[in-house]
């Protein structure tokens, strides 16, 4: 900018001083040269409109896909010229998932996503693809730079046959069985207990207190006889 602005400078001066010599009014020349001035500037801060892609895209592996799919979608990214600036990894009841974060070049995107597609289907299926386009503006004075659009990819594992009633089934499976064990065990020990207990209660009450209170009476009659002879 600072080159274009000497350059039309000393056009400004040359241009002056030779109009000067043929006659020419300088407030012509100033404005004749300034017109042209204002489209060099305006040539030289034209922008341009790209677009950028953001994308999520979320699939469900059968188990023990899910390590393969990793490294297939690693190698994927890296043939579309594109890298994983991040990736999140998780383990839980024997399955596993994760998240890519993946940036490509925009005009590699559109392909991208058909062969990724293709490659979770091989490994299970795709559920979900959202896809949303923003146009930015480029100002074509700064240095040119391939723009990158952003790519999340969710992977998850799952068992075959495996539906969401299934997994709520299952979260309570393991309290109910610990409550129902528990129930066994009381049982197992409070019901033997129980008629042991009503043994004892019944042979108290038709054993041992007839044969106390016989005795009993049996010993107070022959006190009475005693004290009657005596007497």
């Amino acid at each position: 900018m600072l080159a274009i602005i000497l350059a039309v400078s000393l056009s400004l001066l040359a241009v002056y001083v030779d109009k000067s010599r043929n006659g020419e009014s300088s407030v012509d020349v100033y404005l004749r040269n300034a017109r042209s001035f204002d489209s060099a500037v305006q040539g030289t801060s034209s922008s341009s409109i790209q677009q950028v892609i953001s994308e999520n895209i979320q699939g469900e592996l059968r188990k023990g896909e899910f390590e393969t799919t990793v490294q297939d979608v690693k190698t994927l990214v890296a043939n579309y010229s594109g890298r994983i600036p991040s990736l999140h990894m998780g383990y839980e009841n024997e399955l596993w998932s994760g998240t890519f974060d993946c940036r490509l070049p925009t005009d590699n995107v559109t392909s991208f996503t058909f062969d990724l597609r293709k490659l979770v289907n091989d490994h299970g299926k795709v559920t979900h693809i959202s896809i949303v386009v923003n146009e930015v503006e480029v100002n074509q004075t700064q240095t040119p730079e391939t723009s990158l659009s952003e790519i999340s990819i969710y992977l998850l594992e799952k068992t075959e046959g495996a539906s969401p009633f299934l997994d709520q089934l299952g979260s309570i499976v393991l309290p109910l069985t610990t409550s129902l064990v528990w129930i066994a065990e009381g049982l197992f020990v409070g019901v033997p207990l129980c008629f042991v207990s009503l043994g004892v209660v019944i042979m108290v009450n038709r054993g041992i207190l007839p044969v106390w209170k016989k005795q009993f009476r049996n010993k107070s009659l022959a006190k009475d006889k005693s004290e009657s002879v005596s007497s």
